[in-house]
């Protein structure tokens, strides 16, 4: 069995990086994070996974082993990453823990980090293909070819998360 944290990547069912990729095609020029961005909830890219299957067929075996990126990016640098890839800037407002956490939410809320184990998986030889920062310039840029995969605006898992008139307010 493998099993996978917050997967990334083209065709990817939900599409986590959505709620910064929007807000760039949105023009918007802040980003609230809840927390101070500091949540960490680990990320798994798609091709990470792929590899690991492909090494787990070469020594077959009853197991379970994780499956995550070799790295754990907490929600800012999630954000710093996305916003990178495209070339954008925004005003990052990192809000602290007292502050209405509604305001600020995204997909890798953590009260604790999780960070998955992966050292069985390495012990049998899989190597990564990338880190998170390496591997995830694909799905954004599948996001922005692609409208019609993107998340409609009624999606329930991106419910509360683009609550722009709450962000304006709070700036005023």
């Amino acid at each position: 069995m493998i099993r996978a944290s917050k997967v990334h990547g083209i065709g990817t069912a939900q599409a986590r990086e959505w709620v910064f990729v929007k807000r760039i095609l949105d023009e918007r020029k802040t980003v609230f994070l809840a927390r101070e961005g500091r949540d960490i909830n680990h990320t798994t890219a798609a091709a990470n996974t792929a590899a690991l299957i492909e090494q787990v067929a070469r020594i077959p075996g009853r197991r379970i082993l994780n499956s995550a990126d070799p790295d754990a990016p907490s929600a800012l640098e999630i954000c710093r990453t996305v916003a990178q890839h495209f070339g954008s800037q925004w005003q990052e407002i990192l809000l602290a823990d007292d502050v209405d956490p509604e305001l600020g939410a995204h997909p890798w809320t953590a009260v604790h980090p999780v960070v998955l184990e992966t050292s069985a998986s390495l012990a049998l030889g899989y190597r990564p293909v990338g880190n998170y920062a390496e591997t995830i310039g694909a799905e954004l840029d599948w996001l922005i070819a692609n409208p019609a995969e993107r998340p409609d605006d009624d999606d329930p898992f991106f419910t509360g998360l683009f609550d722009y008139a709450s962000e304006n307010r709070h700036l005023v």
